[in-house]
C-alpha cells in the first residue's frame, strides 16, 4: 500500500509542472507581416575566378482578381525600388535600384563578399533588404563557389 501511494504522489508531482508551464501568448516577439513584394533571385553557383552576378526581380502581387479564375493574381514589376545587399546581416555590399521591369543586377567579386581566396563549395548568404509601401522586407539568397 505504501509503495502504491509513493507512485501516485510521484506521478502527481511529475504532472504538476505541466499545469503551470503554459502561458497564453498575447503578442508575438516579432510581428508576422507579409512581405510587400515577391522577390525572385537568379544565380547561385559561380567559378572562383569570376564575378558573382546575381539578378533579382521584385514584383508586387495584385490580388484583386483572386476569386475570378479568368483573372487570378497579377504580378506587377516594382520600378525604382532601392534595395541594399548585405552579408553577415550588417555588412553592406552594395545598393541597387530596380529598372522599369522590376529587375536589379548585382555584380561583385568574391573578395567583396568576404572570400579572399574562394574555394570550391564555399558559400555566402546575400540579404536583399528594402522598403515598399512603408513595409520593410528582406530576402535571403545563397551563392556558392563551383
Amino acid at each position: 500500500m505504501k509503495n502504491k501511494t509513493y507512485k501516485i504522489w510521484a506521478v502527481l508531482l511529475a504532472c504538476l509542472p505541466l499545469l503551470f508551464s503554459c502561458e497564453d501568448a498575447v503578442e508575438l516577439a516579432t510581428p508576422n507581416v507579409a512581405s510587400p513584394v515577391l522577390v525572385v533571385v537568379d544565380g547561385g553557383a559561380f567559378p572562383s575566378d569570376s564575378e558573382v552576378t546575381v539578378t533579382a526581380k521584385f514584383m508586387e502581387l495584385d490580388k484583386t482578381g483572386i476569386l475570378d479564375n479568368t483573372v487570378g493574381i497579377d504580378s506587377i514589376p516594382v520600378s525604382d525600388l532601392e534595395v541594399t545587399v548585405f552579408i553577415n546581416q550588417t555588412e553592406e555590399v552594395s545598393t541597387v535600384v530596380t529598372d522599369g521591369g522590376g529587375e536589379a543586377g548585382l555584380s561583385v567579386s568574391w573578395a567583396a563578399l568576404g572570400l579572399e581566396v574562394p574555394g570550391s563549395g564555399d558559400q555566402v548568404r546575400l540579404e536583399f533588404a528594402g522598403t515598399h509601401d512603408n513595409i520593410a522586407f528582406r530576402k535571403y539568397h545563397t551563392v556558392r563557389v563551383e
